[in-house]
């Protein structure tokens, strides 16, 4: 299961995609679509 509020969280502790990707256990790409529906969403 993904764990979409620890991806948009880690961002705002310096955490890299990268990063994100390893801590929450899924693909970067997986950790790029989040951020990136988020931000059009304006949710942070």
């Amino acid at each position: 299961m993904t764990k979409y509020r620890e991806i948009l969280r880690l961002p705002s502790l310096g955490f890299s995609q990268q990063n994100i990707a390893y801590s929450c256990s899924v693909s970067k790409k997986t950790v790029n679509i989040v951020l990136k529906k988020a931000k059009e969403k304006n949710i942070s």
